[in-house]
């Protein structure tokens, strides 16, 4: 059994390489070739002011790769007004430190193959996916890209952007000028032959872009429906930074699975400051349209079509995260680890039993 850290998973797995295996695996999910395990998050009361535990746990089989994974993350959970709007915020209060670990099991003896950090393949799976949108649903003209965001994700977002399409420059905007700034330092850092601005407006920054990301931690609105021009691609990582005004305006629209609107959130009674998102969301409401839109494992197999004209309005609705994309990239990882001798080898016996469960 491996264990890799965050640094093993940077080191190993590269964007490209996610984007080509998440498609592998969505191609299969479409063919009912793979098992996508509900994601359900688990909410109960903490003894911190103002917050609230959330235990969340997602997983799938990939039958492909002969492999299981299970998600799990345990956080404390806030809801901070930040630049007007409202957000939600793991606070890291593990030593410092927040607990997020991917387990990868063996479909064929039921072993426990790896346990490694779920941080850095987070990024990698939620980036991939919306990259895996916008190569089928840009323009192929697409050269400028504008970021709502520049946080952890925001990143994922432009890596995942630049291995669709040859973007030659890049818009970023968040209230925060700070980490504005410093996100755009350290992109321009990693990519130094693009143009790369740090835009104090987000007006500015969507302006004649042909690409709309957004990657924020937002629980409101953060596109527009004025940013609708004939031609543009949106994207989000999260159903919040739409709603269904922004969709009605839009040619195409595609959502990630279309099996679970949003995870299941199941709420112990008295837990504080519980906005849930499960009933009051855009998705639920009446008159939503959730249920016509295709999910991007179609768009891949192509029983769902791209962008059918250079004037369409696209975009992809991220609307909840699935294990598959961590079964599929995990198994990547680990076959690439065992080549690289990368991780550290721990006794099988210590994950296993003889005692009959």
């Amino acid at each position: 059994m491996r264990v890799l850290s965050n640094e093993d998973v940077d080191q190993l797995l590269t964007m490209p390489e996610c984007i080509e295996v998440l498609e592998e695996m969505y191609r299969d999910y479409a063919n009912g070739q793979a098992l996508l395990v509900p994601r359900i998050d688990n909410l109960s009361p903490s003894t911190e002011a103002g917050a609230y535990y959330a235990f969340k746990q997602m997983g799938g089989a990939w039958p492909r790769r002969r492999v299981q994974a299970l998600r799990i993350n345990s956080d404390i959970i806030t809801h901070p007004i930040i630049a007007g709007k409202p957000r939600r915020v793991k606070e890291p209060k593990a030593n410092g430190r927040w607990v997020g670990l991917v387990f990868m099991f063996s479909s064929e003896t039921g072993a426990l193959l790896g346990i490694f950090p779920d941080g850095a393949m987070q990024r990698l799976r939620v980036g991939a996916a919306n990259g895996i949108a916008l190569k089928y649903l840009a323009r192929e003209d697409a050269r400028t890209l504008a970021i709502i965001g520049s946080g952890w994700q925001a990143g994922g977002q432009l890596m995942a952007a630049l291995a669709a399409r040859p973007f030659e420059q890049v818009r970023v905007y968040s209230p925060r000028s700070e980490n504005r700034a410093a996100f755009v330092a350290e992109a321009k850092a990693r990519h130094p032959d693009i143009e790369i601005r740090n835009i104090d407006s987000a007006q500015e920054c969507v302006e004649g872009a042909d690409v709309i990301m957004a990657a924020t931690s937002s629980m409101v609105r953060v596109l527009e429906p004025a940013w609708l021009k004939p031609g543009v691609h949106l994207s989000c990582i999260k159903s919040q930074e739409v709603d269904q005004t922004v969709l009605d305006g839009c040619d195409h629209v595609v959502v990630h699975v279309t099996a679970q609107p949003k995870q299941y959130d199941n709420v112990m009674p008295g837990t504080p400051n519980m906005n849930s998102d499960h009933e009051s969301g855009w998705w639920n409401a009446p008159g939503n349209r959730f249920a016509e839109y295709p999910d991007l494992a179609q768009l891949v197999v192509g029983s769902s079509p791209g962008r059918k004209s250079p004037s369409d309005i696209t975009c992809f609705v991220n609307n909840v995260g699935v294990g598959l994309q961590f079964a599929a990239a995990g198994a990547l990882v680990l076959d690439k680890a065992r080549v690289a001798g990368l991780g550290h080898e721990l006794p099988d016996d210590w994950f296993s039993e003889t005692v009959h469960p």
